[in-house]
């Protein structure tokens, strides 16, 4: 039964990849084809880097709050944005993206993660304010200085509670309706 089970999974894999190889026309395509598809339809580091901007947005509520767990995760999402930024275009107006991504995760975000996981809402805001000078100098040293970000005014989402739940509350979404 095993057998005739491993079977039946290396032969659906076997179509799944002879299947990949043909557009809709029916027509074999190549791998430079299909790479080059995915490229196109990828999104541009514009929208990755406005990702970023939602989540240093939720990082600073989530700090000033004192969920120090979403401030966390959302660090580890900024994190996670910059290297695809990086990796997506390696090099911009002869800046090295991936050396200024390092960098700033070496110094900056390395800082901002300390303050994080030492629940120091002081260390916070202060390495917060460093990130995002490191931020704007990235943005004029790549040619584009009216890029200009700031702490937030308001939270970037509205359907999002920033306090810590209690260790004993599993939110519903009737539990946010006032």
């Amino acid at each position: 039964m095993k057998n005739a089970v491993k079977l039946v999974a290396v032969c659906a894999i076997a179509l799944f990849i002879v299947s990949c190889q043909y557009n809709d026309s029916g027509n074999k395509t190549s791998i430079e084809d299909r790479l080059k598809k995915l490229e196109a339809t990828a999104p541009g580091v514009g929208e990755v880097m406005s990702g970023i901007q939602l989540h240093f947005g939720k990082l600073y509520f989530a700090g000033q709050a004192g969920n120090w767990k979403l401030a966390d995760f959302e660090l580890d999402e900024i994190t996670e944005n910059l290297d695809n930024a990086a990796a997506m275009r390696p090099e911009e107006n002869g800046v090295k993206l991936g050396g200024v991504v390092d960098a700033f995760k070496q110094s900056q975000l390395a800082d901002l993660k300390r303050a994080v996981d030492n629940h120091d809402a002081r260390a916070f805001h202060q390495k917060y304010v460093e990130s995002m000078a490191m931020c704007n100098s990235c943005h004029a040293s790549t040619g584009r200085p009216f890029i200009v970000i700031t702490e937030p005014t308001a939270p970037p989402v509205s359907n999002q509670r920033w306090a810590a739940p209690a260790a004993d509350f599993i939110a519903t979404p009737r539990d946010s309706v006032k």
